[in-house]
């Protein structure tokens, strides 16, 4: 089989496979996505190969125009309802091969880097105060503000391979999205079947434990040691190595308002010692405190640009307490209130 070449200087891509459902969607109206996509610099024929490596930042700017083009603010969740695995080459039939729920995310979440680089999701087992369990997704590098379209088309389609796969009436507890609010949240929640929540630190898919482990159909392990083999044949040394400071980075955005971000919790999710991973940091000429702070100061900038935004709100989705401890950091940060920072 011929692997497509990589893209030049190993930008983030993601596969020609994973624009099928928006072409699908403007073909099945007679309209066309060519003007979008020459936007971007990507001819039409180059689509017909699935396994077509396409920048990723593009890719998140031809979503969102089409969603524009189409008058359709929840038009990623919508298509994510129309997903099949197939959609998602081997990493969709994978998950659809597996015998219960948790392999099949476990198998899924794996083989991703078979679909698109510079991209984490994680699959979080330990329930929470509320007893769920939780799958975050967010693209290196990108900001938390950027690519709604995406992220909903993202979250929306797994829950359609989970209830394709595993169980037709299984549904979410809640979903979580860093963007601001939807135009029409009433409809996302619809697509959802679950409430939706906007500016929180990371895109969260939370659901509940029941049916996890549940077998559902007797796996070919003959099948399935194929598909790896493929995702293994696909899944190239596509990003640099990720730094530490980098990789305390994802998981402090995907902890913030839901978990600690202490040194204990953070070394232990990266599995290594406290002390290693305070050396490690000094060494890349940073320290945790300062790399959750940055990451508090961008969330709340974002939020405090957005008109109406309360601050007992930006506090919870930074972790904070109340407002008030949000209010005094905010002042040690930048010397001034956080109104007078609102736009």
């Amino acid at each position: 089989m011929n692997i497509p070449r990589r893209l030049l200087d190993d930008r983030p891509f993601v596969r020609a496979t994973a624009l099928a459902p928006v072409l699908r969607h403007f073909e099945e109206r007679d309209e066309d996505l060519t003007g979008i996509l020459q936007a971007e610099g990507i001819a039409p024929g180059a689509l017909r190969d699935p396994y077509e490596e396409l920048s990723l930042p593009a890719y998140l700017r031809i979503f969102e125009a089409a969603a524009r083009a189409a008058h359709d603010p929840v038009l990623g969740a919508r298509l994510g309802r129309s997903i099949t695995p197939a959609d998602l080459g081997p990493t969709g039939l994978l998950l659809a091969q597996s015998a219960t729920l948790r392999l099949g995310i476990t198998r899924f979440l794996g083989a991703l880097a078979a679909l698109q680089s510079a991209t984490e999701m994680i699959f979080s087992d330990a329930a929470d105060e509320n007893g769920w369990l939780g799958i975050s997704y967010q693209i290196r590098g990108a900001a938390k503000t950027s690519g709604a379209q995406d992220a909903e088309f993202s979250l929306s389609s797994l829950c359609q391979l989970l209830r394709q796969s595993f169980d037709r009436h299984w549904s979410p507890a809640e979903i979580q999205f860093t963007h601001a609010p939807s135009r029409r949240p009433d409809l996302l929640e619809r697509l959802f079947g679950a409430p939706v929540r906007f500016e929180q630190s990371a895109n969260m898919l939370l659901f509940g434990a029941e049916g996890l482990d549940t077998p559902r159909r007797t796996e070919d392990a003959g099948l399935i040691a194929v598909i790896e083999r493929h995702v293994a044949d696909l899944v190239r040394a596509q990003d640099p190595e990720m730094s530490v400071a980098d990789r305390v980075q994802m998981v402090v955005s995907r902890n913030l308002g839901r978990a600690p971000v202490d040194l204990p919790h953070i070394a232990g999710a990266l599995g290594m010692a406290p002390r290693s991973l305070q050396r490690h940091l000094a060494q890349e000429g940073t320290s945790l405190r300062a790399l959750v702070q940055a990451e508090r100061r961008q969330i709340a900038e974002q939020q405090l640009a957005r008109p109406g935004t309360r601050l007992k709100s930006v506090a919870a989705t930074l972790g904070y307490s109340d407002e008030t401890v949000f209010w005094r950091a905010w002042r040690s940060w930048t010397g001034e209130a956080p109104s007078r920072s609102r736009s």
